[in-house]
């Protein structure tokens, strides 16, 4: 069950990653099926976006796509994302104080850099993909 809430401003923070124009809430609405599927189609990139400001557990990361996204990603597809992000060196995992049942991950500065990049490119991206089927 995924709880509901007034998405309008957490939507804006969305639009404003991919400097999207601002929507009124029906706009909003009607186009929150291209924004599930961009967002979930391109988890890792939201994963990195939100791991910019802070360390986070992947509870938190679900948490906070949901909560400024409106969007549900499960656990079974952020948690492999971390794992591998994790291998591949771009993130360091460490367990909370005092709690060894969470990892929390943060970035590391290679990991910074190339999610920087990635974000920038995907963001040029939704630019292009926009102005191709604008008329």
């Amino acid at each position: 069950m995924i709880l509901k809430y007034d998405m309008v401003e957490e939507t804006l923070t969305m639009k404003r990653l991919v400097d999207m124009p601002d929507l009124c809430e029906s706009e909003v609405d009607s186009c929150k099926k291209f924004v599930d599927r961009i967002i979930k189609t391109n988890r890792e990139i939201f994963i990195l976006y939100y791991l910019l400001d802070r360390q986070m557990c992947g509870y938190d990361l679900i948490k906070e796509i949901f909560l400024k996204c409106d969007v549900f990603i499960s656990q079974g597809s952020v948690y492999p994302i971390l794992y591998t992000l994790e291998e591949e060196g771009i993130l360091h995992a460490e367990y909370s104080k005092g709690d060894m049942r969470s990892k929390k991950y943060s970035l590391t500065p290679t990991g910074r850099e190339i999610a920087q990049k990635d974000i920038k490119e995907f963001i040029k991206a939704v630019e292009q993909i926009s102005a191709l089927i604008q008329r």
